[in-house]
């Protein structure tokens, strides 16, 4: 094999493994820190109330009553999650919780 040869397929055998070993120490930052906010959330009594609804009715003339229900669920898409834990990661909320 000539010496370049060599040398490209070094370089490629050490991106493969530097990209399994980035990827492996991503999972596990991950998961550790998807395993810390579980157990925070099942202390909190505010995480465990589920679905949230609003209905709010309004009454027009001539006997015309028009109700709304606004249902807020805590189920995001994958992305959402991630790109939230994401953000989260670099800009930590320290705060004070907000009223709801």
């Amino acid at each position: 094999m000539k010496p370049e040869r060599a040398a490209a397929w070094n370089a490629r055998a050490a991106l493969l493994y530097s990209l399994g070993a980035w990827t492996t120490l991503g999972a596990l930052i991950y998961y550790r820190r998807l395993e810390k906010s579980s157990t925070e959330s099942e202390n909190d009594p505010e995480a465990n109330q589920g679905v949230r609804k609003e209905v709010r009715t309004k009454e027009y003339p001539f006997g015309l009553t028009v109700t709304t229900e606004v249902t807020y669920r805590e189920d995001q898409p994958p992305l959402t999650r991630l790109l939230r834990r994401v953000v989260s990661f670099f800009f930590p909320n320290n705060g004070p919780p907000s009223e709801k």
